[in-house]
């Protein structure tokens, strides 16, 4: 389970700052998939860059399976984040290497053996109806594409947990509807998903709890 404590997290620039988050709290349990929505800079990816430890909250706690995370040390973070997948809204595939390479990178990368690389790969793939795509480059597949193979690579060693970044957004409708299909396919195989999205379309789909960032109170405000 992920419980946010009176959570405050905000940013300044050069002549104001503003409040992200006001004393958020909120739980998420186990097996459930929830759609983080909200108007840009209402703090989606915040959130979700707070869980991977990319940036810490001002003030306030965050409990992973228990755990206090503002507590990791550097150093035990990316044990931490064995437990976590993401899947980044601009891919972030290793260009020159296939998919069954770029999949390769991200077992070792995580302290996975060689020798379990293959069997991982082919489930994954299987699983997700791709397994055609094995050889090819990034640039040989389209954006869908891509993003099926980003999602495979962020469950390619059995999270707990996927966090999803908008994944629908650079995609055509028909793609994005695959991309949700196939989530759900990795919901139902007991992964708790975590994603921010624009996409209204996707409250429709069954076994989905919304959490609106827009109600969070938030406000700019000029520096004194």
């Amino acid at each position: 389970m992920i419980s946010f404590l009176n959570v405050c997290k905000g940013y300044k620039t050069e002549n104001s700052a503003v409040d992200v988050y006001r004393n958020f709290s909120e739980e998420i349990r186990d097996g459930e998939f929830i759609v983080l929505t909200g108007e840009s800079g209402c703090g989606k990816t915040t959130l979700l860059k707070m869980l991977l430890k990319e940036t810490e909250p001002d003030s306030g706690r965050i409990l992973v399976d228990g755990d206090d995370i503002g507590k990791i040390k550097r150093k035990d973070v990316p044990y931490y984040r064995r437990k976590i997948g993401v899947v980044f809204q601009d891919f972030k595939l290793i260009q020159e290497l296939s998919v069954y390479d770029n999949l390769v990178a991200a077992i070792l990368a995580t302290g996975g053996a060689i020798k379990e690389a293959d069997k991982k790969i082919v489930d994954v793939l299987t699983m997700l109806g791709i397994d055609s795509l094995h050889k090819r480059l990034p640039r040989e597949m389209s954006g869908g594409q891509q993003q099926k193979v980003c999602m495979a690579r962020a469950i390619i060693n059995n999270p707990k947990y996927l966090l999803v970044d908008e994944p629908t957004g650079n995609l055509d409708p028909a793609s994005s509807a695959e991309i949700i299909r196939l989530l759900d396919i990795i919901h139902d195989h007991g992964i708790t998903v975590i994603m921010a999205t624009h996409d209204m379309s996707v409250l429709s789909v069954k076994d989905k709890r919304r959490i609106s960032l827009d109600k969070i109170e938030s406000r700019p405000y000029l520096l004194a």
